[in-house]
């Protein structure tokens, strides 16, 4: 059986991406990331192909600035590895 979500381009659904980008801060980090446009790219249909895009709306509606991605973001793992390799790189810079 069809959803809604699929009548929708995936460009349009994938767009939840580059707001939680954003919601995250992490823009600057994932564009300076060796293959960062096919990183984006999967990332992006990962997320337009999630189907919990009301889900997503909600969770980004109640977090301003979150420090990490809800458990259900198929991109959650993603996220947490360039969080966690923007700490290594400040914590390098700092000492």
């Amino acid at each position: 059986m069809l959803s809604m979500r699929h009548f929708f381009a995936a460009p349009g659904r994938g767009s939840l991406f580059h707001v939680m980008v954003d919601k995250l801060r992490m823009c600057g980090a994932l564009e300076s990331r060796p293959n960062s446009d096919a990183v984006m790219k999967r990332a992006q249909a990962r997320c337009a192909d999630c189907g919990r895009e009301d889900t997503c709306q909600s969770w980004m509606a109640e977090n301003d600035q979150p420090d990490e991605t809800p458990y259900f973001c198929k991109n959650h793992d993603l996220f947490e590895r360039l969080k966690h390799e923007i700490e290594a790189e400040e914590a390098l810079q700092t000492a």
